[in-house]
């Protein structure tokens, strides 16, 4: 776990992430100073709200660590926080130091006589020797071991492992000077820190990045709620959270140790869902994999009933799946079935970075209005629809600072505790003009409060508007109710497009070579086209288009940086089908002197670029040539960074996929000694007449364009 430190003078200098205008500002930001015992006061804060909230909750462990910890005098307290925040469990106490905390040793003298640290046992053996460096390691090493049995240069890794295996660890323990001492009463803070935040947690850090503004976490309620009415669902709760942190970041021995004891876990207390059909899934194909006979019987059994009584369409669809493949012998899976079968789009591969904008675009083409969806608009919709039961309810319940989405969302009971109330909204989704106007007044009352559910957008809301306007009032009745119903399952996974025509609304899920479904998105698609809504794949074929249009370019300017410097010239060509059809040029004043050297080498001097057109001017008419083109140059980054750095100081996106001439020739004409334009112009015999001259270079480049291409289509 990270360190509870005070930052460092170098670490509080941070670089802004924006500027005004989105945009990259220049020079560090100063993180604020943090009082010295900011660490105390949020650990005490977590003690005394925990204690507070959760009286019916706590049995006698932590409520003895909360009464024992809080009598301790305040320079052990510090102490003890300062090794919790700590990564690991195992320290060296000789070589902490903490200059607010007086007399160090004693304090945790008295931390090791109240059982808050203790000294080194066999179980820790693996933490101690992570904690030496690896030439006391070494050393150690040398005392136990022959000097055959190792080699001083190996990764501590292995220095480890091997310790491990050939020194009995009472010898490695016995080794410890007294100084190290492990943390004590870990489990007993760990299910304190559990009440508090809801999730697994090793440390305070959350505050800590608060504190410094690394993460905003503004009181969103004057008052919070606690998460459990009694110890036995507390404890329950806690169990199968630490399980589940077991299944994501334990070890195959973990999972089957937790598999190999189902009959000693405790029976839930309340709602536990969470990520179970993962684990579900993980524990079928860790038992199968063990490939004893007692395992697949068990397998079979556990995927008959997860098919009968799916806990989602998430489990069905992978437990439906997985018999038919290991039980019924089925050779491909769904998922490969599926993508077998769906429609086919060839797409330009200069694309290949941009699949579904290019997408996009071709359906645009066809006829359709295109929407880039995700899960943005599905999730902003259900937020604005259901926001007073959400967040103005009493049951809508939030439990500290750090939350943002209501308790019962995350435990599955949302539908539950207002169903009422969620199908008379429901029903009233046939008055669309009803539904946008309150949708319009919640966005009026609430927009920008923080919440868990969705971002605030202007363009997600617009999205919000046409899927309201398009789609049968029924079909988004149905994918609603599933989401209030299961939130934490149907809240992503949504298809990349949304389509509108007069037939009404499709969405469409965009695959590119290599892309694989996810089981989330393939229950999606079935939901989807469940509720009415037609939905499909479309598999991506990356081709040559011989109607493709380019927009070759080159630019001339007053240095090498493009956040330093600044644009004189461009010069653009169109090409389509090996022709050029358009031209476009203009030099620009760069409103800074131009270098001599520069104007040696370009021709363009400050009283050429004098009475030129500054940028902003001429930004309309180029982004307007340039259309939906593929930005091409001879070393295009270089290009294309100078061009999009112009527009986003007009706070203006520029996005366009590139080929580059210089990378793609050093690919399809290999063995020229420079692949500079001038060389290449030279060697292809290419009108090069004003070299440096962004017209002339790009037409230059245009041509070297074309022999590109002739390669890309013989291939």
């Amino acid at each position: 776990m990270p360190p509870l430190l005070t930052p460092t003078v170098s670490q509080r200098a941070m670089p802004h992430s924006s500027g005004p205008f989105g945009r990259k500002s220049r020079g560090p930001r100063k993180l604020p100073d943090l009082p010295q015992f900011y660490y105390h006061t949020h650990f005490t804060d977590v003690l005394n709200k925990v204690a507070r909230r959760y009286a019916s909750s706590l049995d006698d462990a932590p409520k003895q660590f909360i009464s024992q910890f809080l009598a301790l005098p305040r320079p052990a307290q510090c102490a003890y926080i300062r090794i919790a925040g700590r990564k690991g469990r195992v320290f060296n106490t000789a070589k902490l130091s903490y200059p607010e905390i007086s007399n160090l040793p004693a304090q945790f003298e008295i931390l090791k006589h109240a059982g808050f640290v203790k000294p080194l046992n066999e179980t820790r053996t693996a933490d101690y020797l992570s904690v030496l460096t690896k030439a006391e390691l070494t050393a150690l090493m040398r005392q136990q071991l022959c000097a055959s049995a190792f080699r001083a240069s190996w990764a501590k890794a292995r220095l480890i492992e091997t310790a491990l295996t050939h020194i009995p660890a009472e010898d490695l323990i016995a080794s410890a000077p007294q100084s190290f001492i492990e943390q004590g009463r870990f489990e007993d803070l760990r299910y304190i820190l559990y009440l508090y935040f809801g999730r697994i947690e090793d440390s305070l850090q959350p505050f800590t990045l608060r504190d410094l503004g690394l993460v905003k976490a503004p009181d969103f309620k004057d008052s919070y709620g606690p998460r459990f009415e009694s110890a036995a669902e507390a404890r329950a709760a806690f169990f199968y959270a630490s399980a589940l942190h077991e299944f994501r970041q334990g070890h195959d021995a973990d999972v089957a140790r937790l598999i190999d004891n189902t009959h000693i876990w405790p029976a839930p207390q309340c709602n536990v869902s969470g990520d179970t059909p993962h684990c579900n899934e993980r524990s079928v194909r860790l038992r199968y994999s063990r490939n004893e006979t007692g395992d697949r019987d068990a397998v079979k059994a556990q995927l008959e009933a997860m098919i009968e009584d799916p806990a989602s369409d998430d489990e069905y669809h992978f437990a439906a799946d997985y018999y038919a493949r290991k039980f019924e012998k089925k050779r491909t899976s769904r998922v490969t079935d599926i993508l077998r079968a769906s429609e086919i789009i060839e797409i330009d591969e200069a694309y290949r970075h941009e699949p579904e904008r290019a997408a996009a675009r071709q359906y645009r083409d066809k006829g359709f209005d295109v929407y880039r969806t995700e899960n943005a608009p599905w999730k902003m919709l259900f937020g604005l629809l259901f926001w007073d039961l959400l967040y103005g309810t009493e049951k809508s319940v939030l439990h500290n600072s750090f939350e943002r989405l209501p308790a019962n969302l995350k435990s599955a009971t949302f539908y539950d505790d207002n169903s009422g109330a969620i199908e008379n909204i429901l029903s009233d989704l046939t008055h669309t003009p009803q539904i946008l106007l309150q949708l319009l007044k919640i966005t009026a009352r609430h927009h920008g409060t923080p919440n868990g559910i969705f971002r605030w957008n202007s363009r997600t809301l617009d999205k919000v508007k046409t899927l309201i306007e398009a789609a049968p009032a029924d079909s988004l009745a149905a994918i609603l109710r599933l989401m209030a119903k299961d939130w934490m399952r149907m809240k992503d996974g949504y298809p990349d497009l949304m389509l509108i025509s007069k037939s009404g609304p499709q969405f469409i899920e965009i695959k590119a070579e290599g892309d694989s479904i996810r089981r989330n998105q393939l229950t999606r698609i079935s939901q989807l086209n469940a509720a009415g809504l037609k939905t499909s794949i479309a598999r991506v074929n990356w081709v040559m288009d011989p109607d493709q249009i380019y927009v070759v370019v080159d630019v001339e300017t007053t240095g090498g940086r493009a956040g330093h410097h600044r644009l004189t010239e461009i010069g653009a060509v169109k090409m389509q089908g090996g022709e050029i059809i358009d031209e476009w040029q203009s030099l620009l004043n760069p409103q800074r002197a131009i270098p001599p050297n520069i104007t040696r080498l370009t021709g363009i001097s400050n009283d050429m670029v004098a009475s030129a057109p500054l940028f902003h001017e001429i930004a309309d008419s180029f982004a307007d040539f340039m259309g939906e083109a593929i930005f091409a140059a001879h070393n295009v980054n270089f290009d294309y960074g100078f061009i999009s750095m112009e527009y986003k100081r007009l706070d203006r996106c520029f996005r366009h996929p590139k080929i580059c001439t210089v990378a793609s020739m050093r690919k399809l004409y290999p063995g020229h000694k420079s692949y500079s334009l001038k060389n290449l112009c030279r060697d292809y015999d290419i009108d090069l007449t004003t070299h440096h001259r962004a017209l002339c270079d790009a037409r230059a480049a245009a041509e070297l364009l074309k022999l590109v291409n002739i390669k890309r289509r013989s291939s």
